[in-house]
């Protein structure tokens, strides 16, 4: 009895998957006309996403007050992983546009950009519909700091592009 609800529920996520996944593919863009990354303030987003300050917070402040002050650092939040989004679109963009090269090194390169970014895009899909999720219940969920490391570290992948677009 219980077996078609749960069947139910795993297709329902595997479709939402997809979904997301299609999207961000559809939103990465295309190589031509290849905008530069926005600025993003990684220390900033870190400490709008720290469990600690999250804490530190809730212990401090009367509990509607912190409802108030959470749920303004959550949009402060959504709007950082916006901006990281859409970086991680033009990463996907310039990654697809250094796959195409040549060299099989500046290739592979662009091969690994993809994937990265690609899954820092789906990664921030999902932060921010948590997100969405943690303004109705501010108090239950706490956003992750996480997606800072990763696009750290796809943003750093992607430093010596335009030497190796250029070679």
């Amino acid at each position: 009895m219980a077996l078609i609800p749960m069947i139910a529920s795993g297709t329902a996520a595997v479709v939402f998957l997809l979904f997301l996944c299609y999207q961000a593919w559809r939103q990465s863009g295309n190589a031509v006309g290849i905008e530069p990354l926005s600025p993003v303030d990684l220390e900033a987003f870190r400490n709008l996403t720290d469990p600690e300050e999250v804490r530190f917070l809730r212990t401090n402040l009367l509990p509607k007050e912190f409802r108030k002050v959470q749920r303004m650092r959550l949009r402060a939040a959504e709007a950082y992983l916006s901006v990281i989004s859409q970086n991680a679109g033009r990463l996907v963009a310039m990654g697809r546009s250094m796959s195409a090269h040549a060299d099989a090194e500046t290739a592979a390169a662009g091969l690994d950009v993809v994937y990265r970014a690609f899954q820092l895009k789906l990664w921030c899909s999902l932060s921010l519909l948590k997100l969405n999720v943690t303004m109705m219940f501010p108090t239950l969920l706490s956003p992750s700091s996480r997606i800072a490391d990763r696009y750290l570290d796809v943003s750093s992948l992607t430093a010596s592009l335009p030497k190796k677009l250029a070679a």
